[in-house]
């Protein structure tokens, strides 16, 4: 397996004579492999070596025992070894984010206090990322709608900072390869039991889709890499293409910071194009495309089919709006006021909810705190309270957003599919005119699921067969007859 990780290193050059690379060691069967695979290669390439190791504060004993293993592995092998301890449960907390996205954070903050505390002019952070890793992230942002950017999987190296690069030298092989070298040497490594959790998504992939795509054909990882690669040479034409097009359809305002998607855009070039510049110019305004999927790339298309003034609510808080030159999108930070009338739940936030911890989201004039709970099937346990809600989680699929009224909004009235439109609700329930517009909506689309002091929509209703319950609690606010 090491002439393979070499080659693999040379034919991407990942490590030129002179680097200095940063291990990520968890005690983890791919890093341990991966560690001794760099040892091995040191002397050949011409690189030094050093390693990091993050405790997240997770495991408790457990995860400061993988700490010591790690310290241990690297004197044996005369590498420096530098531990850093984090509080990933607090961060996730704080931040109002996932377990797995909070911890993922710090790694990287990590490496990048390291590579700096190196001194170093070049250094490489190598993660032990491998073929089986690639195929699961494949499948993982198949099933979120990615689209064919999420579907490339994970990129061979890409920059974090100035001089440094996260690169993943154990791409080429797999899982397998990796047991197999690992038991030849008779090397020791530690095993991580939150990797048997299926709550995680990732979990469920590795343990029960990819086994199964396996039983199909022996090859399944190998092929799904191949059709990565596949993928990230398209990626890498249609970049080329809307860098070509992008200054005749896409413009900044320089004074609020917005983007408008000409309408020509959406009138003279063929999908493939306009959906990868809309993409890419959501993934701009909001500072990332991690949480950007088919499905908003989607609406924006649509809604440049729509009547001037129509609204949408993206990731992040981005507004789409409909003007007559087309879709001009904002952040919230542009927008003054108007950033205050839309907070999309993002999901790692659901996912922290779904693990049963309160998850706050901060709005100007309080905050609602939502999670997911396991319902026993005794109605008469649900809160008849005004501020305090359970629905029916199982029923939520699209993604959730707490916002202000827009056109279109509407309630299911009974289990018989009937619906209302909101505003001719919000005229029978009396609210004056003047405050319609400062209630927050819990919404998954058009579709309001609950008005903040009224009702929930009959369609997600809690009933004696529901199996989880989103509950969600409205706490700060104006109203008189808020519960304390």
């Amino acid at each position: 397996m090491t002439g393979e990780v070499c080659r693999w290193i040379e034919q991407e050059g990942l490590i030129q004579p002179g680097d200095h690379v940063l291990a990520g060691v968890s005690g983890g069967a791919d890093s341990v492999a991966m560690f001794c695979v760099l040892c091995s290669l040191r002397e050949r390439l011409g690189f030094t070596l050093a390693a990091v190791h993050v405790e997240h504060g997770i495991r408790g004993e457990e995860s400061r025992s993988d700490a010591a293993f790690v310290q241990e592995l690297c004197a044996r092998e005369g590498v420096p070894c530098q531990v850093y301890h984090v509080d990933a449960p607090g961060c996730a907390l704080e931040r109002g984010i996932g377990l797995e996205e909070a911890a993922r954070s710090l790694r990287y903050a990590c490496y990048r206090r390291e590579a700096e505390r190196s001194g170093a002019a070049r250094v490489k952070v190598a993660l032990a990322h491998h073929a089986n890793d690639r195929a699961e992230t494949v499948l993982f942002q198949m099933a979120r709608g990615s689209g064919i950017r999420g579907m490339c999987g994970i990129p061979v190296q890409r920059r974090i900072a100035d001089d440094v690069q996260v690169i993943r030298p154990m791409l080429a092989v797999t899982r397998e390869e990796i047991e197999a070298y690992l038991e030849a040497r008779g090397q020791a490594f530690r095993s991580d039991r939150t990797n048997d959790d299926l709550t995680y998504s990732r979990n469920r992939i590795r343990h029960a889709a990819l086994p199964q795509l396996t039983a199909v054909n022996a090859r399944a990882v190998q092929h799904i890499c191949q059709e990565a690669d596949q993928l990230s040479l398209l990626c890498d034409y249609l970049d080329g293409e809307i860098e070509r097009i992008a200054p005749q359809v896409c413009v900044q305002d320089v004074e609020d910071g917005s983007w408008l998607l000409r309408g020509e855009l959406f009138a003279r070039y063929h999908p493939a194009l306009v959906q990868g510049t809309v993409h890419r110019v959501i993934a701009r305004v909001a500072g990332s495309g991690r949480d950007i999927t088919c499905r908003h790339v989607e609406d924006v298309t649509r809604l440049a089919e729509r009547q001037v003034g129509r609204r949408l609510s993206l990731p992040g808080g981005i507004l789409a709006e409909r003007v007559y030159e087309g879709v001009r999108l904002s952040h919230p930070k542009e927008r003054g006021s108007e950033a205050l009338s839309a907070v999309v739940i993002g999901e790692e936030q659901l996912r922290l909810a779904e693990q049963g911890l309160w998850v706050e989201i901060p709005v100007p004039d309080g905050r609602f705190c939502l999670r997911v709970r396991k319902f026993s099937g005794e109605t008469e346990q649900i809160p008849q309270k005004t501020y305090t809600k359970w629905l029916n989680y199982d029923k939520i699929k699209n993604g959730l957003c707490l916002r202000k009224r827009s056109a279109g909004d509407y309630l299911a009235i009974d289990g018989q599919g009937h619906t209302k439109k909101l505003r001719e609700y919000l005229i029978e329930e009396k609210i004056p005119a003047a405050r319609r517009g400062e209630l927050w909506l819990l919404a998954e689309g058009s579709h309001v699921l609950w008005v903040e002091g009224g009702r929930i929509s009959a369609d997600y209703r809690v009933e004696a067969d529901t199996g989880r319950v989103l509950e969600i609690q409205r706490i700060g606010g104006s109203f008189e007859d808020q519960e304390d």
